[in-house]
């Protein structure tokens, strides 16, 4: 099976790694910067929770060879950079290959089925977590289940499954999902929890439960998030949800930093339209009131906007 991954930070680096290290045909793309000229010269380390490293070699490309035929494409780009990227790569793939996003946030999947409408697309998400540590060297911090949704076509699916089977025996542990919407609206509550707390507090995922004003501005956005899952048709027991939340911050992902605080930490675009922002944006066009959630995406937008006028 050969893989292309889109991506190749730290979620794209976990993936590739493991899955090289099945001895997996495995690709990444990603623009050049030092972090990927690292892994291209010396390879990609993964230190796991017992501290272990791991070296494995990876090759990660700048244009996509159209006569690679891959059969999996993994989508794992920040949100706000799916169209523009997966755009330059409309007429890379052969209308028989498989392109899953299991990227955070809204919107992913029907990007990708409008750019390759010939193609089979699923979505999934990840349970799983890992930081870039510095170049070429990240940190597996998260070990949570990942889901990927069914593919209508028997081809597809066939080749879906093979893929999961390759993930798990890459001990990243993932299940097919029979209610896809479901498991990414879920993902979208840790993340709303989470992502936005941690970038505006420059805390790590854990670190926001350590008060009773960071646990009570996480039962408002998730409170809210979910409000608007319901209004979409997708079932949620608000009281789980906030216990499944406090218990991934308290044990899964509760050392890891977000993705959302790294984007801030080193200046860059953030994915906040398509976590919090989409919240509230899906939250207006049912005439849903998301004061916190659309207070918060504006605040993470002025940060984003200002960088190089920062204070010191």
């Amino acid at each position: 099976m050969k893989i292309l991954i889109v991506g190749a930070g730290a979620m794209g680096c976990l993936f590739g790694g493991r899955l090289k290290a099945q001895q997996a045909e495995v690709v990444l793309y990603n623009r050049n910067n030092p972090h990927v000229e690292k892994i291209n010269r010396s390879g990609l380390t993964i230190v796991e929770r017992d501290n272990k490293e791991t070296t494995v070699p990876l090759t990660v490309v700048q244009e996509v060879s159209k006569t690679a035929a891959y059969d999996v494409v993994l989508v794992l780009v920040k949100a706000h950079a799916t169209q523009v990227v997966m755009e330059t790569m409309k007429d890379s793939f052969s209308p028989e290959t498989l392109l899953i996003t299991m990227q955070n946030g809204l919107g992913n999947l029907e990007t990708l089925i409008k750019l390759f409408p010939d193609n089979p697309v699923v979505a999934g998400t990840m349970g799983c977590g890992a930081s870039v540590e510095s170049d070429g060297r990240i940190l597996h911090r998260g070990w949570g289940m990942n889901y990927i949704g069914r593919a209508e076509d028997a081809e597809a699916h066939g080749k879906l499954m093979e893929f999961i089977s390759l993930l798990n025996r890459s001990e990243l542990k993932t299940e097919l999902a029979e209610d896809v919407q479901s498991v990414i609206w879920n993902k979208l509550f840790v993340n709303v929890a989470f992502n936005s707390l941690t970038a505006l507090t420059r805390l790590r995922n854990g670190d926001i439960l350590n008060t009773d004003e960071g646990k009570a501005l996480l039962r408002n956005v998730v409170s809210e998030a979910v409000r608007v899952a319901e209004a979409e048709g997708v079932s949620a027991d608000l009281e789980q949800v906030i216990a499944n939340c406090l218990k991934m911050g308290r044990e899964d992902i509760g050392a890891n930093k977000s993705s959302m605080l790294m984007d801030v930490l080193h200046k860059r675009k953030t994915e906040i339209d398509a976590i919090n922002g989409a919240v509230a944006k899906i939250g207006k066009e049912h005439g849903l009131e998301t004061p916190h959630n659309e207070l918060i995406t504006g605040i993470v937008k002025v940060i984003e906007s200002n960088y190089e006028l920062q204070v010191d």
